[in-house]
């Protein structure tokens, strides 16, 4: 039997979850559109194994997160091909597939300005890489547009043991009591967004009402099992496990990789209760604002905007330009691009000019004729580009 044609062996080392079953999927659908015959091997009762613990292992390459120097050390100098799927770490030893954080923090900040919230804050961890780039991402869009982030970062509870998660939900409450309300919180994991709601119902505080919340994975048995349910960032799961197998087959193949990362740019935002507010003074605005989004899919004019609160055009502009530096046709316009971006990935069978009806734009080209020159790329493409690389 040739060497192309040999079975190949590939070990899962890194924790099991919602987003990294997402993740194994796209690594299936990378051998499969390139006839790789892969076996892949997890452990059988943990739901986590170390790049630690397969010292010796006779198989062909890993994919593992590497969560700890020691980790970063046992892979540098390991026997066998390794991709790091991990950002913990700021460096990583080895080739390695990631979100890219900067650019989730940069996502989170526009939906809490365009929500209407001057007043941000972010809650994460001091001691983790992908959380201390999502705060820097996130500080950087606000402050482009001339506000900023407080913060409240504590040690992660990786490898703490004891009641650490307990005052650490004290410390936060403590925190949360003194933002200034309205205020838009990002966490840096859903996880962490659920103890903001928790710390927000000890406290009276009302979500999203005075408190906002949006976090990070889009974890559905976190997001969708609580109340309110929370807005996330949603990562490009499947491209982070394509890119990670087609790197890993390169190194198994002989052929060299630079080290590095591939960073993976985040899917979109999944709006839910969290975040269903408008942070406006001006009821009229408001108004404007709820009307846009519940008629998305109509060809709304600025006179009928102005007709729906009795205001004339010249107030409307001025007011959408103080509060989002954007006309209210760009902030219509950017509703409806970000709306069409969800359906793409979300609904992959449906075809692209029911999606521009559904959008507020009449034909598919002028769609892609939008759509591109905002995100340099046509829909169809972006499209193909949730899937794999």
């Amino acid at each position: 039997m040739g060497e192309a044609e040999r079975l190949q062996e590939i070990a899962f080392a890194f924790p099991r979850g919602s987003h990294q079953e997402v993740f194994i999927e796209g690594v299936f659908r990378y051998a499969a559109e390139n006839n790789r015959r892969w076996s892949y091997v997890i452990a059988p009762e943990w739901n986590s194994v170390s790049i630690c613990q397969l010292v010796g292992w006779t198989g062909d390459g890993v994919i593992a997160a590497l969560n700890t120097d020691k980790e970063a050390r046992c892979a540098a100098a390991f026997h066998l091909p390794v991709v790091n799927i991990s950002s913990v770490l700021a460096e990583s030893p080895v080739p390695r597939s990631m979100v890219d954080n900067y650019a989730i923090g940069n996502l989170a900040a526009e939906h809490l300005l365009e929500r209407g919230f001057h007043s941000c804050a972010f809650y994460g961890m001091s001691d983790v890489e992908y959380s201390i780039q999502r705060l820097k991402g996130f500080d950087d869009a606000l402050k482009s547009v001339g506000f900023g982030a407080t913060s409240l970062t504590l040690h992660s509870t990786f490898h703490l043991r004891g009641n650490v998660w307990s005052k650490q939900q004290q410390e936060l409450t403590k925190w949360l009591a003194k933002l200034e309300t309205p205020c838009g919180v990002f966490a840096a994991s859903d996880a962490r967004a659920r103890q903001v709601i928790n710390s927000c119902d000890q406290l009276n505080l009302r979500v999203p009402e005075q408190i906002a919340v949006i976090g990070v994975d889009d974890q559905q048995i976190i997001c969708e099992h609580v109340h309110p349910t929370i807005t996330s960032v949603a990562r490009n799961n499947i491209l982070e496990g394509y890119t990670a197998a087609s790197l890993l087959d390169k190194l198994m193949r002989g052929k060299k990789v630079p080290r590095g990362d591939r960073l993976i740019p985040p899917l979109q935002v999944t709006f839910r209760e969290s975040t269903a507010t408008f942070a406006v003074s001006d009821e009229r605005l408001r108004e404007v604002m709820i009307y846009i989004r519940s008629h998305i899919e109509d060809p709304i004019t600025i006179g009928e905007l102005c007709a729906h609160v009795d205001v004339s055009r010249r107030w409307l502009e001025y007011s959408f330009r103080d509060l989002l530096g954007e006309t209210p046709y760009q902030y219509m316009r950017r509703q409806r691009l970000e709306y069409a971006r969800r359906l793409l990935a979300d609904e992959p069978n449906t075809k692209i000019y029911r999606i521009a009806q559904r959008v507020g734009f009449s034909s598919a080209k002028q769609l892609a004729k939008v759509f591109n020159r905002e995100f340099g790329l046509s829909p169809r493409a972006f499209r193909q580009q949730t899937v794999r690389e």
